[in-house]
């Protein structure tokens, strides 16, 4: 069977010979792990001697020729085409993939430069439709900026745009030195500070292993101020970490409108310029997170089709803005989705027991258990009850006016949804048991896979009618 090709005629490109390089770290960095582990076991397993010094290399080695290997053949069974009608791409050495993807479907051609692109001097790029495959219906790792030009200059009604550095088209914003300190001493992101304290949860397990016995006795802090100590260490060490992959994410961070597109750029390892049509935009979240509130400070992220399963700083609209500029900086850059995150209706005052029920039972059953290990000081479970149910409590407001749908509620961030009524994919009027006796309901508006709109115990009729306008 012959192995399928794009239609003759148009010329054949490849990539930029550094694309080779980029491969083979991009093996090699899927493969770490077990080689790490292999090599570790080589050389901790036993006594460290010369022999298992060279054994670890040549593991070593034998994981880097593998890699290298399979880059060289990445690169030379990678190629591309550009058509009138389509873009071909071409990949594979035994078994051969072709994928056409046409120039009036793309959405976005999406540029990234990592170190090893900076290094050679060449853009990563990501050609976007709105199937919203994670990483590009097409992915190319490795172009010089004329080759980003000529796929930019291919799309239809295409807008000259740069690949870095050229000039505004429109309104433009950069996050500012001091707003990035301040958006990364925020930050709070828990990706990075859940695995830090898990990982100490895993080493206090360790230390009270059965099996270690008297070490784990002897290890034991022997005061409650080195126990405190500890834990705060473990703490400023998260809130470290955070602070920095916060400014590894958003230094530099970029917004422009352009025509009927916002370019984003955002990076200091990992440079990226993103491209998302305002026409795909669904919903704008307002996200005050638990230590910007006190400051009246949030982070804009946007709800884009096609964008659902990107990383969280892909779809960041502002990293920092003050909750009273919100509107303003809306009405600047997507004027099509502006509300003000303000002046919101909350639930009628009988819902209120309603808010505290659940997070006080909750925290009376971690109170009641904890007795017996922590003494008196577990009712502090039970106040952090009261307190999380009264500030959801407070945190619950909506609005419906003018085809344009604001519903604000908590989880941990304070978190705001602005959106026209008309981009809802769904709506769902929901009543208990309970509800149908206090005469209240639920209302939840889905605006994408991570967009969903939800306010809990309104009046009955107020949230019939707000479904039945919808």
């Amino acid at each position: 069977m012959s192995e399928p090709t794009p239609t003759s005629g148009p010329e054949e490109r490849r990539l930029h010979p550094s694309a080779l390089v980029i491969f083979s770290a991009d093996a090699l960095r899927n493969a770490a792990f077990p080689l790490i582990v292999i090599v570790g076991a080589t050389l901790f397993g036993g006594s460290l001697d010369t022999g298992a010094l060279l054994r670890a290399a040549i593991y070593g080695g034998v994981g880097l020729a593998i890699a290298v290997t399979v880059g060289v053949v990445r690169y030379q069974s990678t190629r591309y085409y550009i058509g009138p009608e389509a873009i071909h791409y071409v990949t594979g050495a035994l078994s051969k993939k072709v994928t056409d993807v046409r120039l009036d479907r793309i959405q976005a051609i999406d540029v990234h430069q990592g170190p090893l692109q900076r290094a050679f001097g060449v853009f990563s790029v990501d050609i976007q439709t709105g199937a919203g495959k994670k990483g590009g219906e097409i992915a190319l790792p490795a172009l010089v900026p004329d080759a980003v030009e000529e796929l930019r200059a291919a799309r239809p009604q295409a807008t000259s745009t740069e690949p870095a550095g050229d000039e505004p088209a429109g309104p433009s914003r950069r996050l500012a030195g001091r707003d990035l300190a301040i958006a990364a001493l925020t930050a709070g992101q828990l990706g990075i500070v859940v695995p830090v304290l898990a990982g100490a949860g895993q080493v206090l397990q360790q230390l009270f292993d059965e099996r270690r016995g008297e070490e784990a006795v002897r290890a034991l802090p022997h005061s409650t101020m080195v126990i405190v100590l500890a834990v705060i260490g473990i703490v400023v060490l998260a809130w470290l970490l955070s602070t920095a992959g916060a400014v590894i994410a958003f230094g530099g961070f970029t917004v422009l409108r352009d025509g009927d597109r916002l370019r984003i750029r955002r990076g200091v390892v990992q440079r990226s310029e993103a491209t998302v049509p305002v026409g795909r935009v669904r919903a704008v979240r307002v996200v005050e997170g638990i230590f910007r509130r006190p400051f009246g400070l949030a982070a804009l992220t946007v709800e884009i089709t096609g964008y659902a399963d990107e990383a969280s700083a892909a779809r960041t609209l502002f990293p920092l803005v003050r909750v009273r500029d919100v509107r303003a900086f809306l009405d600047e850059f997507l004027p099509e989705l502006a509300d003000d995150p303000s002046g919101l209706e909350p639930p009628p005052p009988r819902a209120y027991r309603r808010y505290l029920l659940l997070p006080t039972l909750l925290g009376l059953a971690v109170t009641v258990g904890a007795w017996f290990v922590v003494g008196p000081y577990a009712i502090v479970a039970l106040i952090f009850g009261l307190a999380y149910g009264q500030a959801r409590w407070r945190a619950a407001a909506w609005r419906l006016a003018d085809g344009r749908l604001a519903v604000r509620s908590m989880l941990l961030a304070r978190t705001t949804v602005l959106a026209p009524a008309g981009f809802r994919e769904s709506h769902t009027l929901a009543q208990n048991y309970f509800q149908r006796r206090a005469a209240l309901a639920d209302l939840e508006v889905a605006f994408g896979k991570q967009t969903t709109a939800r306010i809990r115990h309104l009046e009955a009729t107020d949230a019939q009618a707000a479904w039945s306008a919808l």
